[in-house]
């Protein structure tokens, strides 16, 4: 009886040893782990995608507006004006107003500095006097980013340019002059510095002096004025 007892006793005591040693294994696991501090900020996965605090100390991302300029990255515009400018040529001056619509691409093959390509048309009226003018050609630029709503991107470009009509030249028409055929090919160099605004992202808007002049051609014009631009980038 007393040899039963003890086995008894013994079973018992296994059981409750392996019943305290599961307890304790489940309360290991149940414990939380020690609390860690939330990573610095940083720059997310997209290049333009800002992670930083707010005000509570939460994390938080914003899409980084001032990227205008980032390496790989395209920008596209429409560069427009209403000419107010004054030309001397070979065989005439004038003053004139003229409208031109100039779509360009530009690619950032480095940090601001873009390399593309416009496609420029131009008419003028005056008078009994028209004429037409196409350009297309490459260029580059360079964007100095003043802050994130503004920054200055002047660009230099050479192009062929075509003029033809009954004008002179597109960029120079003398009411007094006879008017005739007067097509002219030439290989025409461009300035243009618009100061730049970045209102949202991946919009902007720039409005700033430019310089056009012929570097070639029997009838060479150099014009000067203001242009608008506006375009977006990816």
């Amino acid at each position: 009886m007393n040899r039963r007892l003890a086995l008894v006793l013994a079973a018992a005591g296994g059981l409750a040893v392996t019943l305290s040693a599961g307890v304790g294994s489940a309360q290991k696991k149940a414990d939380p782990p020690a609390a860690q501090d939330d990573p610095p900020a940083a720059q997310g996965d997209d290049d333009h995608t800002i992670i930083e605090r707010n005000a509570q100390g939460e994390l938080t991302t914003r899409d980084d507006s001032a990227g205008f300029g980032r390496t790989r990255q395209w920008a596209f515009s429409s560069d427009a004006s209403i000419q107010v400018q004054r030309t001397t040529q070979s065989d005439s001056k004038g003053a004139l107003t003229t409208l031109s619509l100039a779509p360009a691409a530009d690619y950032f093959v480095l940090p601001n500095l873009s390399l593309g390509g416009s496609v420029g048309v131009y008419y003028a009226h005056a008078g009994e006097s028209s004429g037409s003018r196409f350009t297309i050609g490459p260029r580059v630029g360079y964007n100095f980013e003043v802050s994130r709503l503004l920054s200055v991107w002047p660009r230099l470009g050479i192009s062929y340019a075509h003029t033809g009509g009954d004008a002179p030249q597109i960029a120079s028409i003398n009411p007094d002059t006879k008017t005739g055929n007067n097509d002219n090919n030439a290989i025409a160099i461009s300035i243009f510095a618009p100061v730049m605004v970045h209102p949202a992202p991946h919009f902007f808007a720039g409005f700033g002096p430019f310089l056009e002049s012929d570097l070639s051609g029997d009838n060479r014009a150099t014009s000067w004025g203001f242009k608008l631009t506006m375009g977006g980038w990816m």
